[in-house]
């Protein structure tokens, strides 16, 4: 074998072995938990707490709305249901998401409605479904967050989304920030 083609074999080993370090974001402080309550049986549901963090509703040029996470002083709860996937079919994953962003030092909460727009709840529906995808401001329902004696919190959101059809249409779990 010649030099240069020991030469290239470890430059590509080495250029393989520096580029496949995941980027995952040094300061992103997140608590994830799986959830079984109020679960389809047909998925996994998850909770994640993202510390220090804002939500940002934002537009794109078509006016469909997405979230964007920003360095901020809140905390932002992420609500996960990813349906398992069916056999032998494409495109056939299919979830909704949540979103909500709470105050740093979060007291009881009870918000309905309208009111809901205060922690910018937010929902998704995720799926090869023509004309029925997106992001979704949730203005129809109620959530309550209340601070127990152990220092969790118990969170209760019942919501409708009008816009597209949904399949979580209650959650009810706890969660914690340490």
């Amino acid at each position: 074998m010649t030099k240069l083609y020991l030469f290239n074999i470890l430059f590509f080993i080495l250029l393989l072995t520096t580029s496949c370090k995941s980027s995952k974001e040094g300061n992103l402080q997140t608590n994830l938990k799986t959830m079984d309550s109020n679960c389809p049986d047909d998925g996994i549901c998850s909770l994640e707490v993202i510390k220090s963090k804002s939500l940002e509703i934002k537009q794109d040029a078509i006016s469909a709305l997405y979230p964007v996470l920003t360095e901020g002083n809140s905390n932002v709860l992420k609500f996960s249901y990813k349906r398992n996937e069916i056999a032998n079919t494409q495109d056939g994953q299919y979830s909704e998401v949540i979103y909500a962003e709470l105050p740093e030092n979060i007291k009881d909460i009870e918000l309905n409605d309208a009111n809901l727009s205060t922690v910018k709840l937010l929902f998704a529906r995720l799926c090869f479904c023509r004309g029925q995808t997106g992001y979704y401001n949730v203005s129809k329902g109620k959530l309550e967050i209340q601070k127990k004696e152990d220092g969790t919190f118990n969170f209760k959101l019942q919501f409708k989304i009008d816009e597209v059809p949904q399949i979580i249409t209650l959650i009810d779990t706890s969660f914690s920030l340490n």
